[in-house]
């Protein structure tokens, strides 16, 4: 698994993770995260809305607050989910 410069940057800014946790965190995601799949609902297409702004985007895991872009095994980026999908995706990791 690697880490772009990019989603480096993005993780140091919205997660405020240093280097050893971003690869920690990558990880985790990638393995444990919630897929496209997995979720139902208004998560779903907010998660369907991002593969369709980057076709290149194979592998959304959602993780914690945010979802992590992937492309094959390389993440691009990092995104908070939305505040108002927040209460959905609990609701779903819970059960």
């Amino acid at each position: 698994m690697t880490i772009s410069s990019h989603a480096r940057r993005r993780m140091k800014e919205r997660c405020g993770f240093n280097r050893k946790t971003q690869d920690r965190m990558a990880r985790k995601a990638f393995d444990e995260g919630v897929t496209h799949k997995q979720t139902k609902g208004r998560l779903n297409k907010w998660v369907t809305s991002l593969f369709f702004k980057n076709y290149n985007a194979n592998n959304i895991r959602l993780f914690g607050d945010y979802a992590y872009i992937f492309v094959g095994e390389t993440l691009v980026t990092v995104i908070p989910v939305p505040v108002n999908l927040k209460k959905d995706f609990e609701k779903m990791v819970e059960t």
